[in-house]
Parts: structure tokens; sequence; C-alpha cells
């Protein structure tokens, strides 16, 4: 059988509506043409449709809409992490181990910027690539590492909603972070807590959600050192680029009372099974950084800035988080990120012109929106800071993520094209398949068969 035949055949007994209109020569040419005109634009029809269909599922699959079910909502308290800004103790200590007691107190600043390396580094410029000074070359990370407090030396107390004082050290993970050791609160560590002591009620737990039930909660925590405490979502960490409203600074002498907002976001089961690209978010599970074991923004913001790092010094800052110590910079490679500092620090958008660092990241599925909105500031006695933070009221609202276009959706909708403009069926294309493969096949070894048994 010829192909034109299978063709004709197909178009004859085809369930596609007007193929056999178009196909049946016993019709008036003009019959045919007027069929073939009216298929035409039936399946140009059904395309379009079927594009815009996907389209939406591509580009619109998700919706946020404001829940105000207040009564049923659990609220966790946002992550808290303290990180040392400065100790002038451990970098006197330090700078007289290594130069001795004798020494030009330019080293001290020195070892300060390695200690808290940002990105910039004056002094090391000034003084140690002139020769003036021998400045450490090598185990930077080790030096920075013996400059930091230990969590007992910067934490000195906490208590939880005014009444429960709580060993803090018990509750505040060390965690690294591209700013050095940072000490951080939250309630996914919290659940740890909570597993291991197997009761809800053990003296180590701390219920970090408010409800109905609890009322707004709050922490207030007792600093001897200067420090910046950061206020981030649960999977976030402290980095660089955090927004300065997140950043708290605890001076010594001064007692600070936050009060903040959250506004949470919840997801619908079936979000998760949307991908990346339709939903715009990752959950933490979803994770690929190097520099974090579960996925965030701002871990994805430091994996790119290690990723530059490598790629224009050949070498990352010596407090990159989950980093491998050959791949630490030296002296020398302090001075690249200096040099490309621009470049390295500041976040710029897609194929914008200015220097800065690009980076792919999309937000974090379960982020929530932490505002401070009021700040007040009392003078104490003590050479100590103390920061309070109390959640104003319980949320009256939160967001929620939700499908409007799942793959049974996109299925539901190319189908009711095809079937409106066509007329077809799965089974309708399941017969191209069959007349142009199969059939095509068995008949042209059935001829063969006849030949050979004519001859």
């Amino acid at each position: 059988m010829k192909a034109k035949e299978v063709i004709k055949e197909f178009a004859d007994q085809s369930t596609i509506h007007g193929l056999h209109y178009i196909s049946d020569t016993s019709r008036h040419w003009t019959e045919r043409f007027f069929w073939f005109v009216f298929c035409a634009l039936s399946w140009y029809g059904s395309y379009r449709l079927m594009m815009n269909s996907w389209e939406a599922f591509q580009t619109n699959a998700i919706s946020f809409v404001v829940e105000t079910t207040a009564l049923e909502f659990q609220t966790s308290f946002p992550a808290i992490s303290v990180c040392e800004t400065d100790n002038n103790n451990n970098v006197q200590k330090l700078a007289t181990k290594i130069y001795g007691d004798r020494r030009d107190y330019n080293l001290d600043e020195i070892v300060r910027e390695i200690a808290y390396f940002k990105g910039m580094c004056y002094y090391i410029k000034e003084f140690c690539l002139t020769g003036q000074y021998v400045c450490p070359s090598a185990n930077l990370r080790d030096i920075a590492t013996s400059m930091r407090s230990t969590c007992e030396e910067v934490l000195l107390n906490c208590t939880w909603n005014g009444v429960r004082n709580f060993n803090c050290c018990k509750h505040f993970v060390k965690t690294e972070t591209e700013l050095g050791i940072c000490y951080t609160l939250t309630m996914a560590n919290e659940s740890l807590v909570k597993i291991k002591s197997f009761s809800p009620d053990s003296d180590d737990y701390i219920n970090m959600y408010s409800n109905r039930q609890t009322g707004p909660s709050d922490l207030m925590v007792k600093l001897s050192s200067a420090s910046q405490i950061y206020i981030h979502s649960v999977v976030d960490v402290p980095y660089y680029n955090t927004i300065t409203t997140e950043i708290l600074h605890a001076v010594p002498g001064i007692y600070k009372q936050y009060k903040i907002t959250i506004k949470d976001i919840a997801n619908e089961d079936e979000v998760a099974f949307v991908s990346i690209n339709q939903r715009r978010c990752r959950f933490p599970w979803e994770n690929y950084l190097s520099v974090s074991s579960t996925y965030s923004y701002s871990s994805c913001i430091v994996h790119c800035r290690r990723e530059k790092q490598m790629e224009m010094c050949n070498c990352t800052s010596h407090l990159m988080p989950n980093s491998k110590e050959s791949e630490h910079c030296d002296i020398k490679g302090l001075m690249c990120l200096n040099q490309y500092y621009a470049e390295l620090s500041v976040l710029k958008k897609k194929n914008s012109l200015r220097l800065g660092l690009e980076c792919r990241c999309v937000p974090s599925c379960i982020e929530s929106e932490v505002d401070v909105i009021t700040v007040e500031t009392f003078t104490i006695s003590d050479n100590q800071s103390i920061i309070q933070l109390m959640l104003d009221q319980l949320p009256q609202e939160r967001l929620k993520r939700n499908v409007i276009r799942g793959r049974l959706d996109i299925l539901v909708s190319l189908g009711g094209s095809v079937a409106l403009f066509v007329g077809a069926s799965i089974l309708s294309f399941l017969e191209i398949i069959y007349y142009f493969f199969l059939r095509m096949h068995n008949v042209k070894v059935n001829n063969l068969k006849r030949t050979s048994k004519t001859k």
C-alpha cells in the first residue's frame, strides 16, 4: 500500500471530524475545499487555545490569597541570629600573642580585619603588601575562629515570654555564615529538642509558636560584646546583603525594645508538585547549594558569591561556610577580594550595566515577612546590652499560595480545546500511530509474503 493510499484510508476512517469530507473523491471540489478551509481554521483555533492554556499554566499556575481565619493561625517566632561584630580584648590578646607587647597598633587592625572580614581590608592593603609588616599568610580561618567569643561569652542571659529564663547556649546553635560564627535560635532547632526530649513539657524545649492560647511571644537577650542581631525566617542565614531593617545593633549600656509583626506564607499541598519555574520559589529540601544543607534565598546568594569569588580570584573567603581549606584565600587572595569588592558584594538585577553580583536565586516557599514597627531605647548602668523582641500582636491575616492550574487542569484544558475544535480524543491520535506505522508496516509485510508465494 502506498503512502497516498494510507493517507486516504486514514482520512476516510478517522474519528477526527471533517477529514472524510476532504478525502471523499465523489464530492464536488467546492465541497471538499469548503471542508478543507474550515478544518484548517478549526485546527488553527485549537492550536491557539492550547498555546494560551499552556502559557497560562507555565506563567500563572499559582495565586496568592489572603487568609483571615485568625483563630486557626499557628505563628512561629522568627529565627534570631547573634553575630559578634567586634571584641577588642580578643583582638589585643591575639595581636600580643603574634607580635608581642611592643608592637605598632596597626597590627591590631590587621588582625581585626582577618577575624571580622566583610570583603574589604584597608589595613592589610596598606601594611602587609608593602613589606612593612610580616602578616599572617595562611590559616586565616584558624585565626578568625580563635578570635571569636564563645556562646557563653556572648550570650549572658535569655528570657522567654518575660517569665522563663533558659540556658542560651542550649538553644542558640552555632552556625557558620559568611560573616563568621553566629549563634541561631529557630523553631526548627526547638523541634529537634522536642524529639530528643520525648516530651513537649521538657524544660529543654521552648514552644516558639504563638496562638490564641499562648498570646504574643517575646524574647529578651542580654549580651556582653558588640553584636548584631539578625531577624530572619527559619531557613535563612545572616549574610552581607541582609536588609538593614532586619539587623538590630546591640550597644553596651543600651536596652532596646523592638516590637515586630509577622506575616506568614502558607502553601497548599499541591504547590510542592508544581515546577519551580511555575511557582517561582523553592522548598528547603529542593537544595543544590554547596554552602548549606537546606535551600534559602540567603544561602543561594552566599553560594553565588562563592562561585564568583572562585571565578575572579581562584579562592574564597576564609569565613565562607562549608568551604575547603584548600580554597581559602591567603593575604594576596584577600586583596583580590578587596579589589573586586563592588562586583562581589553588591547585588544587581539581571542585565544591569552597574557593577555587582548577578544571582539567579528564587525566594524560599516558606519565608515569612517580619517588620519592626516600633523601637524604644533605654540606658542601663551595666556595660552590657539588652535586646528584647516582642510580637506586637497575633497576626490577623496571612498569605497562602494556591494552585489554580495544576497538571489535571492543563490536561482537561488541552483535551477540551481539541474536542471543541476538532472533535478528537486520545484514541483519535492513536489512530495516527496505527495507520502510519503499524498498519503500513503490516500491509507491506503481507504484500511481500504474497509476492513470495506467487514466485
